[in-house]
């Protein structure tokens, strides 16, 4: 009678511990799978400084497309097939005027991420810092460029068309040509930021 009654309460105890265990077993599974591992790719940055690039990067980038257009003469050409040379001397004045455009957006472009941009975010503050570096050695090319333009013998207006769009395209001809790298770190930043530059609102990529 003993023994049964021992043998009983042995059982009993042997199935809580038995169930106690299993529970304990599937809570720790639960537990696990409610664990969002942290990667590059789900670090939120410093959303202020992404809002306030993001309007001086829309004011920089609007009103570029004339200073891009003088970039080579290749795309000058195939600019004047679809549409009317205006002649050798207003070519040059228009020329002159997209890079002092080009400078001035520059210029702001560079003050703005001086004097507005502040991060405690270390990856951006030395992103940062490059652009302005950059953005500076762009603006000193730039006004190399404009001397260079305003050094066009006068002469040379009585040229072609073709042969005047070479020699303007010569004269800006500088060693130390920084705009491509500026423009790299512009569009490692936008990435970087997740700003959809296809976007004419510049709106954050979703």
């Amino acid at each position: 009678m003993n023994f049964k009654k021992i043998a009983t309460t042995g059982l009993s105890l042997a199935l809580i511990l038995g169930v106690t265990g299993c529970t304990s077993k599937t809570k720790t599974v639960e537990e696990k799978k409610v664990e969002t591992p942290t990667t590059e790719e789900t670090k939120v940055v410093d959303k202020e400084y992404v809002n306030k690039y993001s309007k001086i990067y829309g004011d920089y980038e609007t009103g570029l497309k004339d200073y891009e257009m003088y970039l080579t003469p290749e795309k000058v050409t195939e600019y004047y097939t679809t549409n009317e040379y205006p002649g050798n001397e207003k070519y040059l004045e228009n020329v002159k005027m997209a890079y002092k455009t080009s400078k001035e957006k520059t210029q702001a472009y560079v003050d703005s991420l001086k004097n507005d941009m502040k991060t405690d975010d270390a990856d951006l503050k030395k992103m940062n810092e490059g652009l302005i570096a950059e953005g500076e050695k762009t603006i000193a090319n730039i006004d190399e460029k404009l001397k260079r333009l305003d050094e066009i013998p006068k002469d040379a207006v009585s040229k072609t068309q073709e042969e005047y769009i070479k020699v303007v395209d010569e004269s800006i001809k500088i060693k130390d040509e920084t705009k491509s790298e500026f423009t790299k770190m512009i569009d490692e930043m936008n990435k970087k930021l997740g700003i959809n530059v296809n976007n004419n609102t510049n709106e954050k990529v979703k």
